[in-house]
């Protein structure tokens, strides 16, 4: 139910886009609060991006997140799908540097090079096995950003989606009849609501 009413809001919110027209190019600082992945995990901490946008073709942000991760959210096939199996919760930390290159006629759609520290921890709920794994990455991402969202001017939505390596990678896990999925080559959806100034 949350999650047919949150994909209505990015359609939607996509949709205009289309509608209120090109984006406003000038030079500014810009701050986001995440809201898929935070949704999907009951708002628990934080996840948000602060960045700088030069011009109308570059810009850099760093996204910082700090999540409290739901037995449902990681066991989920279309969320996380980081486990296969119940009873396991966890801790995501991330903290990625991305490199943002706009391209096309409205300057909306942008790839991007990323760096980051990624740290993330496990936990059975029902017996003492844990997992703590610590790693740098490297990557690239797509995405899409839209300025003066809804016509409402300085408001901005970022949808990216990051696709990272991890150099100190998770191996698949098998706790009794729960598995913790191997983490070498990682992706998410990263939506950002936020402000540039």
């Amino acid at each position: 139910m949350v999650h047919s009413k949150l994909m209505a809001w990015i359609i939607l919110a996509l949709f205009s886009s289309a509608v209120y027209g090109q984006t406003d190019n000038r030079s500014s600082f810009f701050i986001g609060y995440e809201t898929m992945e935070m949704a999907m995990n009951k708002f628990q901490n934080f996840a948000g991006e602060v960045g700088y946008r030069f011009n109308d073709r570059d810009q850099i942000r760093l996204m910082v997140g700090e999540v409290k991760l739901t037995e449902r959210h990681l066991s989920s096939s279309w969320e996380a799908a980081a486990v296969e199996g119940e009873n396991v919760e966890g801790y995501f930390r991330i903290y990625e540097l991305y490199y943002d290159r706009f391209f096309g006629k409205r300057k909306n759609f942008y790839y991007s090079g990323s760096i980051a520290y990624v740290r993330d921890q496990y936990e059975h709920l029902l017996t003492s096995d844990k997992l703590d794994s610590q790693t740098a990455t490297a990557g690239f991402a797509i995405g899409y950003k839209k300025e003066n969202l809804f016509g409402i001017k300085h408001l901005y939505l970022n949808a990216s989606m990051p696709f990272r390596y991890y150099f100190n990678d998770i191996p698949e896990t098998q706790w009794g009849d729960t598995k913790i999925v191997e983490h070498k080559f990682v992706n998410n959806i990263w939506l950002f609501i936020g402000y540039h100034f």
